[in-house]
């Protein structure tokens, strides 16, 4: 049968189940697996996940420099002979860490699972943190953060932080020279035989995995030894609002940061403001893109987005502009929120920006380790596991008017806060 190429294809109706069900085992430590075993490629993740994050540190920058030692050396391994063995097999083996965890994880070829497990619990729990290592980690991440120290962009943020959370919140991105030259190998052991102990953890295991692996996995988690997390004593801090302008020698531009701290994922109102925060600037067909880059051409990019931590979500607009534009912006940014709380978005606009939502889901569940990615997330933040089918279900199911009742509740001009950096001075 012949294909008349003449007639477009029929739009077929995307798919709004986007969940999946990992297997959940809970071993005799007290740490949980989760496994959503696949075939189809002969590839294994296994993501070893701690309360490790700055949320848990005791001094600024331990968290971040103990996940950067893990790999520099073990009781039995040099960073050279790690990172030799796993590029002989072929492998991955990183570590990240962030707000509110750290995460150990290893990609390789399922068959060599067997060869990298016993390396990658090594690196988890004997590090030895050798003491030149430390001295040259220590110079480049001073290095670098006098280098990110010169940059509008790295200073709006750091000031946009410190001024919704307070300086010394594990959430602001602070931290000085000071800090980080302060810190020694004592402070990251503590923090180590603090936070990173396997009865607490949570570990994802995704693709080709089979019984003799999750064994190995779990007899690995046979007596650890269980600690304390101890989470922060915060002082009580009141986000700021209005303008906050910040002079830098850099003149010929600016970075600009509007928002403040907002509803959770859990909210009833979530779905709208979801929504509606794609439609000012979460697409490059949204209204601050076409206003202040394509109309005004003030920036080669903006964009506003919805955050979250496992503590609080935070509802931001960020973009650089031209250092003397920063009047002229900070008017359209205010213009396109206040017509969200006034007009009624148009049937053409609403339509659009959902059918980019369906899109933009089905893409963030395209493998198999983006839908663990998407899981893994939904657990961390104590969201149920098919979180992203209600919410776009949820989506589906709005009206224009849902919008600008919830821009009227979440995003009224006194309760933002904004931040501009650099610029010309006025």
């Amino acid at each position: 049968m012949l294909i008349n190429r003449t007639v477009a294809p029929a739009i077929a109706e995307l798919t709004t189940d986007l969940s999946i069900a990992p297997e959940v085992q809970i071993t005799p430590s007290g740490a949980r697996l989760h496994i959503f075993e696949n075939n189809i490629q002969p590839v294994v993740r296994v993501e070893f996940v701690f309360k490790a994050g700055k949320w848990f540190q005791s001094k600024p920058g331990v968290a971040s420099l103990t996940a950067k030692m893990l790999k520099e050396g073990t009781q039995f391994h040099t960073a050279k002979e790690i990172a030799d063995m796993v590029d002989y097999y072929g492998a991955s083996l990183e570590v990240n860490h962030g707000f509110d965890r750290s995460t150990v994880t290893l990609y390789c070829l399922s068959k060599f699972l067997p060869f990298l497990l016993p390396l990658t619990f090594e690196i988890i729990l004997q590090p030895s943190f050798p003491e030149n290592e430390f001295a040259l980690m220590k110079q480049r991440i001073i290095q670098t953060l006098s280098v990110d120290k010169q940059k509008n962009s790295y200073l709006a943020t750091e000031a946009f932080t410190v001024a919704v959370y307070g300086q010394d919140h594990p959430y602001a991105s602070s931290i000085s020279e000071e800090e980080i030259t302060a810190l020694t190998i004592q402070d990251l052991m503590g923090f180590h035989r603090a936070a990173y102990t396997l009865s607490n953890s949570e570990i994802f295991i995704t693709g080709d995995i089979n019984k003799a692996g999750i064994e190995a996995i779990s007899t690995n988690l046979k007596g650890a030894p269980s600690a304390e997390i101890i989470n922060p004593t915060l002082k009580a801090n009141s986000p700021q609002t209005g303008l906050l302008v910040n002079k830098t020698a850099n003149q010929m531009q600016a970075s600009i940061r509007v928002g403040n701290s907002t509803i959770r994922p859990t909210h009833s109102d979530y779905p709208a403001l979801y929504l509606t925060n794609h439609i000012l600037g979460g697409y490059f067909g949204s209204r601050l893109m076409k206003n202040i880059r394509e109309d005004k051409g003030f920036t080669y990019g903006i964009y506003s987005s919805l955050s979250h931590k496992e503590h609080d979500s935070l509802f931001f607009i960020g973009t650089d502009i031209k250092g003397d534009k920063i009047k002229e912006t900070l008017e359209e940014v205010s213009k396109e929120i206040n017509l969200l709380m006034q007009e009624e978005v148009s049937e053409e606009e609403f339509l659009t920006a959902k059918k980019h939502l369906n899109g933009k889901f089905l893409s963030d569940h395209a493998t198999l380790f983006d839908k663990m990615d998407k899981y893994r997330s939904n657990i961390l933040l104590g969201l149920s596991p098919d979180f992203y089918s209600q919410l776009l279900q949820s989506i589906q199911a709005l009206s224009p008017k849902d919008l600008i009742e919830a821009s009227r509740k979440h995003l009224q001009e006194e309760t933002l806060l904004k931040v501009v950096t650099g610029g010309s001075p006025e």
